[in-house]
């Protein structure tokens, strides 16, 4: 199964690979924007074509290493080709020479955009906020992130840079089964505690989110069934702060929910978390019914480039 999460841009920098238009006079660079990995064809259970949404796009360029932006371009304008979501920015290779690349998706304050006039500055944005309800929702967009550092518009033999853009936000999915018993719950949730309310736009700048940025979850969501299986999935900010995933069930039906919970990773922005959650009766010898219940959760990790690089089980 294909883990990948990311976004490729794609600056075409030479007339043999790009298209070019007219603005001002001037000929214009074409950025194609792919998704996934190469192609919004490649959707899977971990590539949701709900998570490819794309609002808006802006692009910012600083001479290398350099902190004041040379030029900008909020919400540029894009169409889709094929596979390809498509923006012309008004410059030739000539005027960017060598250029730090940074490119902004779904960042919805034009304004806060407008205002910026260093690298610094624009790493400070903050996400939009949400609240408890938690309304991070793919479909509406998720704010993205990524730069490109010295390249050389005018070398032809670079060919196009290339952009890798991260989600600011972290994926958790949730399976819940019942192995030895598959019809002991019909009626499933989960709830995330500790969750942050936003994050900064770009990763390490040193800043850290006080404690009233987080909360909990305002209510329970309900895990959909899919035969014996129950699933879900939550989206959490990037944070400082390890979340805690709460599992509850309604074992033979009871009008009370058995609880279980465990301490997820600190959430890294565009990184999968796969939770395999069982739940087994507790069975003693001699007895004609359980003494209770247990869970046993394994985590599996992927990091932004679809690589597994972690498996633990958690203590529930």
């Amino acid at each position: 199964m294909i883990k990948y999460v990311y976004i490729l841009l794609i600056f075409a920098a030479s007339a043999a690979c790009s298209t070019v238009g007219e603005h001002d006079g001037k000929k214009g660079i074409e950025i194609r924007l792919a998704q996934g990995i190469f192609s919004t064809r490649l959707v899977d259970d971990d590539n949701l074509s709900s998570e490819q949404v794309i609002n808006n796009i802006s692009v910012f360029f600083a001479d290398p290493g350099d902190d004041n932006i040379a030029y900008k371009y909020i919400f540029s304008g894009f169409s889709t080709s094929g596979d390809y979501r498509i923006v012309t920015i008004p410059l030739e290779a000539e005027e960017l020479q060598r250029k730090d690349i940074y490119v902004v998706a779904n960042y919805d304050n034009a304004a806060a955009l407008e205002a910026v006039t260093t690298i610094t500055r624009l790493g400070q944005l903050q996400t939009p906020i949400i609240d408890k309800s938690n309304n991070l929702q793919a479909g509406d967009g998720f704010c993205m992130y990524g730069m490109r550092a010295d390249f050389d518009f005018t070398d032809p033999t670079l060919g196009s840079p290339v952009v890798n853009v991260e989600r600011t936000c972290a994926k958790m999915r949730i399976t819940v089964t019942f192995p030895g018993n598959p019809r002991l719950s019909t009626d499933n949730s989960y709830l995330v505690a500790r969750a942050a309310s936003y994050t900064f736009l770009a990763e390490n700048t040193g800043q850290s989110l006080p404690s009233d940025a987080y909360f909990n979850f305002a209510s329970e969501t309900e895990l959909t069934p899919s035969g014996a299986m129950f699933t879900g999935t939550a989206y959490v900010y990037q944070a400082e702060v390890a979340p805690v995933l709460y599992i509850y069930t309604h074992i033979n039906g009871s009008a009370e929910a058995q609880e279980f919970s465990a301490n997820m990773p600190i959430p890294d922005r565009n990184y999968l978390y796969d939770l395999d959650v069982r739940i087994f009766e507790d069975l003693v010898s001699g007895r004609s019914a359980p003494v209770g219940f247990y869970a046993e959760i394994t985590l599996i990790v992927y990091d932004a480039y679809g690589e597994k690089i972690d498996e633990v089980i958690l203590s529930a």
